[in-house]
């Protein structure tokens, strides 16, 4: 039975505070969040790539006791999700650098 392979990076840990739903779509649109799970979600699939890891861990979420993991059959979509976001940030250089992440994944 082969050894599943995943990721050695140390997982960012988040702990949401919410009172209510509102509070959880308050924080969605924030850019300092949206910034950091975009950030870090392009910083564990790298690692995926180039460790060619099954899946990588994305984020702990410490108070609801949840680990957010992503197969790598997910890192194409959550990587074009991320260009999108660049793009709109007008950081043509991390778009170049995530197609060429994306090209890796379809040679490889």
């Amino acid at each position: 039975m082969e050894e599943e392979k995943t990721n050695k990076r140390e997982v960012t840990n988040i702990e949401l505070e919410f009172k209510d739903k509102e509070d959880i779509i308050n924080l969605a649109s924030k850019d300092e969040f949206v910034s950091l799970v975009m950030n870090d979600s392009l910083d564990a699939i790298i690692e995926g790539i180039n460790g060619d890891l099954d899946t990588v861990d994305l984020f702990n979420i410490l108070n609801i006791s949840v680990m957010i993991k992503l197969e790598k059959s997910n890192f194409k979509p959550v990587l074009e999700k991320i260009t999108q976001y660049y793009a709109g940030k007008e950081d043509y250089d991390k778009c170049i650098e995530i197609q060429s992440l994306i090209k890796q994944l379809k040679d490889a």
